[in-house]
């Protein structure tokens, strides 16, 4: 209204001024007293809006850093990268700085929490700033997920005080808004406009003239431009003026749920193959990164880090626990204790971290964990460490979460049968999953007797008892480890002797001491106990025979081992002689040292043990182990299953079935199947598989659906 008003003032005066012929018509015309004012107020807000950029702190620190991103990082985000970059770190940093200036697809699965997300925030900002970058498109699973990355870049810009000192071209005009983006578009320098854009899913940073930084240097970053973009939403055409996206950073391209469903993740990979493809328009260079987890092998994920699935992506996988420590055997014990631990109020599984920290050195001894420093550094109120070693903290997950969660979370490597409980074939799962729903040590009703299998070794005693209904019903009521104390790889003969002979009768004085007792209170003793004679003979020879051979026995497995190696192959006597007793599939002969030892025909017992495991929990001859869940039994289950069985040609014989190892740890397996010879010792029998014996043969008939 007041412009109105002074242009009628003015367009009077001037038709006055025409009539009366006083001026002339070149002359300008006169102004008010108000147009002056006016035109100061203006002049005076124009210059208080223009910036005046500071000086830079330090051009030899800011031009070192932009020489790698590897020193960049460091430099200007401390709080993040404060500790040396592990292989996994360094290989995404470098593939991202690599895709920035020469284009290209790549894809890498790091672990859970291995920082992907800080890393593809940061090395943008510095692709960015050096000028490799002009206009990055950031994407994520959700955009809710991108929009949260753009946030964290925009906090960056605008709080770190070092980019600001050493970047004040970039940073001050954004400071300068003092958090309200409406600024923006009236923000000069020099007196031209900055063109920044401060607000919604687009970023542009702040273009300054060279002048304003007081130094002949090339100002890279200005007018850059930050997108963000979910691949749950429309990608096509993304733009800013003549610009398109030159750089895609994805981080995690896929949800819980999309991971999980064959149709969003066929959806997600159109998006990628055909809209990001696209997005930096013809003949133009696009650097494409994937940074993920794997989740499970039908993700987006495992197919792009999956070079035979999708080669131009280069996949790559990384692990945390890069190699397995020597001594599992110890490890699995560990987590026994944890859990134990945990059962029994103790919180923080203190116990189980003494039993790390007598035999650190030990259980470190071959482990290669990628990132040394990922562990929880923290006192607890005893005073203790919560964790000493990224090495405790993987096992701790594997224990508190499971060793398919570690495998998949941690590992990239989800287990192909996760969750599978029916099937032909064993898993570790299956055998974790039959479960009794009766405590620890706690013998189920209707139970005949108690029997026990005993593996030696050379470092521990993996140790098991079981209670046996009479249709051959089997219940793991208990089972541990007996650490062999004393022993070490330069150990002579003797010495080792003597510490398997020290854990043979620790075992029997704590494991034993107490007999076991139904719900109701009532006792039962331990009817037999088998004890692996194949490692120490001597000493465990001398052990039955100090302890008495009513409930002790020696005994030797026979037929072909977990490695594929020959033992000597399980023969049955023809008949009873001197000192031989025979049984179904072993028989008992007496040694000149007057020892009865127990000869088994392991590749029988270990068939018919599996079969107990497959064997469905509301059918007579099943086997079930203590407890009501299932992750506890976890190292039990990989012990189980660390041998299969398969079919091989041996020339002569033809086809032969022979157990193949799968993994070392097998030591719970051996004591396993010995628990059930010293079952069928003491009368255990599955109905309709043992008939009467001629000629010394077993003669058996087929187990009928009627039998069961």
């Amino acid at each position: 209204m007041r412009r109105r008003t002074v242009c009628l003032l003015l367009g009077l005066v001037a038709t006055m001024t025409l009539c009366h012929g006083s001026a002339s018509s070149d002359d300008p015309p006169p102004r008010t007293e108000r147009e002056r004012d006016a035109e100061r107020k203006r002049t005076i807000r124009s210059t208080a809006r223009d910036l005046t950029i500071p000086p830079v702190g330090s051009w030899r620190r800011r031009l070192a850093a932009e020489k790698s991103p590897l020193k960049f990082l460091p430099k200007y985000f401390p709080d993040l990268f404060y500790d040396p970059f592990t292989k996994n770190r360094k290989e995404m940093v470098e593939a991202l700085w690599r895709a920035a200036r020469t284009g290209g697809d790549q894809a890498i699965a790091g672990p859970r929490g291995e920082g992907k997300t800080v890393i593809v925030e940061c090395v943008t900002i510095y692709c960015v700033f050096v000028g490799e970058v002009r206009f990055p498109l950031l994407c994520a699973a959700t955009g809710e997920f991108a929009g949260q990355m753009l946030t964290n870049i925009k906090t960056q810009l605008e709080t770190n005080d070092l980019l600001y000192a050493d970047y004040p071209e970039i940073c001050h005009p954004i400071r300068a808004l003092a958090g309200a983006p409406q600024r923006a578009g009236m923000q000069t320098v020099c007196g031209q406009r900055t063109m920044i854009k401060w607000s919604g899913p687009k970023l542009v940073l702040p273009t300054v003239p060279r002048e304003a930084v007081q130094r002949d240097e090339q100002l890279r970053a200005g007018g850059a431009v930050f997108v963000a973009k979910g691949l749950d939403a429309a990608i096509r055409g993304v733009r800013h003026g003549k610009l398109r996206p030159d750089f895609v950073p994805i981080d995690d391209p896929e949800t819980r749920e999309s991971a999980d469903s064959e149709k969003q993740t066929t959806q997600r990979e159109k998006i990628i193959e055909q809209d990001l493809a696209g997005v930096g328009g013809p003949g133009k260079r696009l650097g494409r990164v994937m940074l993920t987890t794997v989740q499970n092998r039908k993700c987006l994920s495992y197919k792009y880090t999956d070079p035979k699935q999708k080669p131009s992506w280069h996949g790559k996988r990384y692990k945390l626990l890069e190699k397995k420590p020597d001594r599992e055997d110890l490890w699995d014990e560990y987590v026994g204790l944890r859990h134990a631990g945990m059962q029994e109020g103790d919180e923080f599984a203190r116990k189980a971290h003494r039993f790390y920290l007598k035999n650190r050195k030990t259980m470190d001894a071959g482990a290669v964990v990628t990132s040394p420093k990922r562990f929880v550094d923290e006192k607890l109120p005893d005073g203790s460490k919560q964790e000493v070693s990224a090495l405790q903290a993987c096992y701790n997950i594997i224990a508190d979460r499971g060793q398919d969660h570690f495998d998949t979370e941690y590992q990239n490597d989800p287990p192909e049968d996760e969750g599978q409980i029916e099937g032909p074939d064993l898993t570790a799962w299956r055998v974790q999953s039959q479960l009794s729903g009766y405590p620890r040590g706690i013998i189920p009703p209707d139970c005949k007797c108690l029997t026990s299998g005993i593996d030696v070794g050379k470092y521990a005693l993996h140790w098991v008892v079981d209670a046996w209904r009479a249709d051959a019903t089997g219940f793991r009521i208990d089972y541990g480890v007996q650490e062999v104390h004393g022993t070490t790889t330069k150990s002579d003969d003797k010495a080792i002797d003597q510490a398997v002979l020290r854990a043979l009768y620790t075992w029997r004085d704590e494991t034993l001491a107490e007999p076991y007792a139904t719900a109701d209170g009532t006792q039962m003793g331990v009817a037999m106990t088998l004890v692996d004679a194949h490692y120490r003979r001597d000493a465990v020879y001398h052990f039955v025979r100090q302890v008495g051979q009513k409930s002790f026995r020696a005994a030797m497995g026979m037929g072909q081992s977990g490695d594929g190696a020959t033992k000597a192959n399980f023969r049955m006597p023809a008949k009873k002689g001197s000192g031989k007793k025979l049984g179904h599939e072993w028989f008992e002969s007496r040694q000149a040292n007057g020892v009865r030892l127990i000869a088994m025909n392991s590749d029988f017992w270990k068939r018919w043990k599996e079969d107990r495991y497959l064997t469905p929990t509301d059918r007579p001859g099943t086997f079930l182990l203590y407890g009501d869940e299932p992750r506890p039994h976890l190292a039990m289950g990989k012990h189980i299953v660390a041998e299969r069985e398969e079919e091989e040609f041996v020339r002569g014989r033809g086809l032969v079935r022979r157990w193949k190892a799968v993994s070392r740890n097998n030591h719970w397996k051996d004591a396993d199947y010995m628990s059930a010879v010293a079952g069928n010792m003491r009368g255990i029998r599955l109905l309709g598989t043992e008939g009467a014996r001629r000629g010394g043969r077993t003669r058996k008939r087929r187990v009928t659906y009627l039998d069961l």
